[in-house]
């Protein structure tokens, strides 16, 4: 496989200064081609305090006289004027599909306690395919959002509570800070509260805006015994979350 063994090691952590043309223009010699490219499964990145994600970068590309070796990176901001990066691998494990094609698997970390808030969003990864006669591929592939992690808590009462009285949910939605490595609460977001039977699922009942703490209060109606909780979507910064579901028996 050219200059790279066929062994899994993890990216280093070093924050890499990548020039525009380096990490986001799309250059081509000869025929070779990246055919796909992947970051986690192509799910996000939810990092919370402390906390390491492990994941796997796939990249399949092909020649007709084969592929001498695949290098990547991820990097923050616009294609056109990146900022930082993750410095790539160096031995990723990589197997010929047949005589022109080659896929390559990366296993890369990203992990708070050097990621600060203005990190959360869209990195992008640039892939560099490079041919056993010189040809080359290189453009930004694939991309992944990474987001911080989100807390929320639920509390519905009174408990037990007769039919056709009003319960009241309270809650708080908080989501933790790179910056500090802390949770804090997260105002003004559209939160779900939402109910579910002993045997059912989940449904929307209504939304309700996160106060300026980040606190959550609505009233409904007492009908029918199950489960209360809050249900955040998430943004383009901040990962989803679930409260666990508070059970009222309704008398």
């Amino acid at each position: 496989m050219g200059k790279h063994a066929a062994a899994t090691v993890v990216a280093s952590l070093t924050i890499l200064c990548l020039s525009a043309p380096t990490a986001g223009a799309e250059t081509r010699l000869g025929d070779t081609q990246i055919l796909s490219a992947s970051v986690n499964g192509g799910r996000a990145l939810v990092i919370g305090t402390a906390a390491q994600a492990s994941f796997p970068v796939s990249v399949t590309a092909s020649d007709p006289d084969g592929i001498d070796y695949i290098d990547v990176w991820l990097y923050r901001g616009p294609s056109t004027a990146p900022t930082a990066g993750l410095a790539a691998p160096s031995s990723p494990v990589c197997t010929a599909v047949d005589g022109t094609t080659t896929r390559c698997t990366f296993g890369f970390v990203m992990g708070e306690g050097w990621l600060q808030n203005a990190d959360a969003g869209t990195w992008r990864l640039h892939v560099n395919a490079t041919a056993k006669d010189g040809d080359y591929h290189r453009k930004a592939a694939a991309s992944v959002s990474v987001l911080r992690s989100a807390k929320l808590t639920a509390n519905a009462a009174p408990e037990p509570v007769t039919k056709g009285r009003p319960i009241t949910v309270t809650g708080a939605l908080s989501r933790v800070s790179w910056d500090d490595s802390a949770y804090h609460r997260y105002a003004g977001q559209p939160v779900r509260l939402q109910f579910r039977t002993l045997t059912g699922a989940y449904t929307t009942v209504r939304t309700v805006t996160a106060g300026p703490t980040g606190y959550l209060k609505t009233t409904v109606t007492a009908t029918r015994d199950g489960y209360w909780r809050y249900s955040y979507p998430g943004n383009t910064t901040t990962g989803p979350a679930n409260a666990p579901g508070d059970y009222v028996d309704v008398r």
